[in-house]
């Protein structure tokens, strides 16, 4: 009798162990079907949703103001917390994206989109939060519209409270490699095209700014950049041939179709600052 519930006992141990077996395939099998299936989705949603945000974003209401005022430096306090996102394709990598970002026109960061459902239909989870209050958490959104999606990155508080809304309008002819929308589009609201006019010796004078930051004209130089960055400036000024040796700043006013460019220098202080100086042209945009 011993040895019968010694069988039957191991009998018992057997079955148990392959019923555990059993279920323990069917959970891993469960478990390899539902992230499979996962993946599919996320991948399903990249592809329809990188189309729609996929390109460079500028914060539109800074470019509203620049082309408003004709001035960055007016519209700085505007550029906000996040003034630009880059939003590459070529840097999908499964379920995600690193979006670069551009922090108040002065550096660089960047947040990851993650292809899953958020809070809204057309939302998208991200990593971005406001530290300065713990707990918050940001969404991106887009919206297909008749001329191009409206993008906006909203932020949240624990509770889901709205902190933050900030919308995007994307910039046409913009790298997707580099973090440089933003000077772009100021470039094509405020300088890009031909001008005529006169030095201030009152020869005639054309020059013409590409708004890939090209220059023709002006003997000796090749390349400028609208600068946008007013930490530790007070000054809207332009920058010839930024990388070389004879870089040089130009101050300026817009009025109208008028540009005036100003000679720019660094006056010594305590702090150096950037001052205007004389007139140098005055040109009419053609």
């Amino acid at each position: 009798m011993r040895t019968r519930r010694f069988i039957f006992g191991t009998s018992l141990l057997v079955a148990a162990s392959g019923w555990v077996g059993c279920q323990s395939t069917k959970t891993d099998e469960h478990a390899t079907s539902n992230a499979s299936e996962k993946a599919v989705s996320a991948t399903s949603l990249a592809q329809q949703v990188l189309p729609l945000i996929g390109g460079a974003w500028v914060k539109a209401d800074y470019l509203q103001a620049v082309q408003q005022t004709k001035s960055p430096r007016k519209a700085f306090d505007l550029a906000g917390p996040v003034s630009e996102i880059l939003i590459s394709p070529a840097r999908l990598t499964g379920d995600s994206l690193v979006a670069s970002l551009g922090l108040g026109n002065h550096e660089g960061s960047d947040m990851t989109v993650y292809f899953r459902p958020g809070r809204h239909a057309k939302a998208l989870t991200t990593n971005f939060v406001d530290y300065e209050v713990p707990g918050s958490f940001a969404e991106l959104s887009y919206q297909a519209g008749a001329a191009d999606t409206a993008l906006a990155l909203t932020t949240y508080a624990p509770s889901r409270k709205v902190l933050a809304r900030t919308t995007y309008r994307r910039v046409s002819g913009a790298s997707l490699t580099d973090l440089a929308a933003l000077n772009r589009a100021v470039r094509q609201l405020l300088f890009t095209g031909r001008y005529v006019g006169t030095d201030s010796l009152g020869r005639s004078a054309r020059l013409e700014f590409g708004a890939d930051g090209s220059l023709k004209g002006l003997k000796g130089f090749r390349t400028y950049d609208v600068n946008t960055d007013f930490m530790g400036v007070d000054l809207d000024h332009l920058v010839l041939d930024s990388d070389t040796k004879h870089r040089r700043e130009m101050s300026y006013r817009h009025s109208g179709d008028t540009l005036r460019l100003y000679a720019a220098r660094w006056a010594e202080a305590e702090v150096p600052t950037l001052v205007r100086g004389r007139l140098l042209f005055t040109l009419v945009r053609r």
